[in-house]
């Protein structure tokens, strides 16, 4: 019946592992110390490295990030957190004082020296 019974079987089994994949939950985290172009590019590249993480876009002015995770493989807490340690607040998430001391004068508050408020 079939010419290649093992070409037709892992082309069924791998739309069905596609099939079975989860979509990405979309996750909006308030960002109001990521205030210019470099910590959009910090909080993006830290994001990279987490598992889960599908997309991150960084919104300066308007001082948000969205997520694109995957629910099966991490969690908005994680997320918040991984953000916390990049060096900047999220929600209610403190930034890590160690990553913020890191931080360069200008992705700084305003009262550190950093950016002024708009």
């Amino acid at each position: 019946m079939f010419k290649y019974p093992l070409v037709t079987f892992l082309l069924f089994f791998s739309s069905t592992l596609v099939a079975q994949q989860k979509k990405p939950v979309l996750l909006k985290i308030s960002t109001p110390t990521a205030i210019c172009a470099s910590c959009k590019a910090r909080i993006e590249e830290y994001l990279k490295i987490e598992e889960g993480i599908v997309k991150v876009t960084v919104y300066p002015t308007s001082k948000y990030t969205n997520v694109l995770y995957l629910a099966d493989r991490t969690n908005p807490e994680n997320i918040r957190t991984a953000i916390a340690n990049a060096g900047y607040d999220a929600d209610e998430i403190k930034a890590d004082e160690d990553a913020y001391r890191e931080l360069p004068k200008t992705c700084k508050k305003p009262e550190d020296g950093g950016h002024k408020k708009n």
